[in-house]
């Protein structure tokens, strides 16, 4: 926390400097933010202890259910598609996420479009209406 709070960083960039979270990669990143509902670009120093304490508890249950599962879901019940009567997602990472790769799709939770850009050389995706923390 010492290091997440003290610096202008942005979170989204943070998440990726393995010598502070080893271990989270560019679907991680993406997936976490958006389930905190935390903006990627906001300064690390501006997240609250509570959601940084939600996003280090979420990465570390999803970690470990993707070593589990084989494969990185991310996606709640709620937003699975059978309970939203969608199609499954169909590329070569195989995980139902909410994110991750889906640049000017719909969002599953508001139906925004999702964004993306670049992040220190790595593809950052994002819902501007849902992340606003």
């Amino acid at each position: 926390w010492r290091r997440v709070s003290s610096t202008r960083t942005t979170i989204g960039a943070l998440l990726m400097d393995q010598s502070v979270f080893a271990g989270v990669g560019n679907i991680y990143r993406a997936e976490v933010l958006f389930r905190a509902r935390v903006n990627p670009y906001r300064e690390a120093r501006a997240v609250t202890r509570r959601s940084f304490e939600t996003i280090w508890a979420d990465l570390v249950d999803l970690m470990r259910l993707g070593v589990t599962a084989g494969r990185i879901d991310t996606v709640r019940p709620e937003h699975e598609p059978e309970a939203m009567g969608r199609d499954a997602r169909d590329d070569r990472h195989g995980g139902e996420v909410y994110v991750y790769g889906r640049s000017g799709l719909p969002c599953l939770v508001c139906g925004t479009r999702v964004r993306q850009a670049d992040l220190q050389g790595r593809s950052l995706y994002w819902c501007a209406r849902c992340q606003r923390r």
